[in-house]
């Protein structure tokens, strides 16, 4: 910005001619001001509008997952029902037949077990030399 000169050694003439450059600036100034609010406000405008279709954009996605992938698609129907039925007594039965060999498993274990000796030490054969250390304690 320029300097201001010294208005003490300022003509009256050079006054009017000073304050009329001041009067102007002040008015250019407050044209750019006055823009600038308008500017401002237009922003503040589409900044709400945006925010507000950004809103919109989201309940509208959450509606379109809650539509696909709701309760509703994985309702079962009747035939898919009697075939999950007729899975889970086959998944019973074959559980069950498997608790019964292992039951049959674990009794003849328990008989086979009781059969079978418990193995010994064998002595040890003559020809080797045999030293007793008795440790006092």
């Amino acid at each position: 910005m320029n300097t201001l000169p010294d208005l003490s050694q300022l003509t009256h003439e050079q006054l009017l001619e000073f304050t009329r450059q001041l009067a102007m600036q002040h008015q250019s100034l407050a044209e750019s001001n006055q823009e600038l609010e308008k500017s401002n406000q237009q922003l503040d405008a589409k900044v709400q509008h945006l925010s507000i279709l950004t809103q919109k954009y989201e309940h509208e996605l959450a509606l379109f997952k809650k539509h696909k992938f709701a309760q509703k698609n994985e309702h079962l129907t009747a035939k898919q029902i009697h075939l999950w039925d007729e899975a889970v007594e086959e998944d019973i039965a074959a559980v069950d037949l498997e608790l019964e060999r292992l039951n049959a498993d674990k009794t003849d274990a328990v008989t086979h077990k009781a059969t079978v000796n418990k193995p010994k030490r064998r002595p040890l054969p003559d020809h080797l030399h045999t030293i007793r250390i008795e440790h006092e304690p």
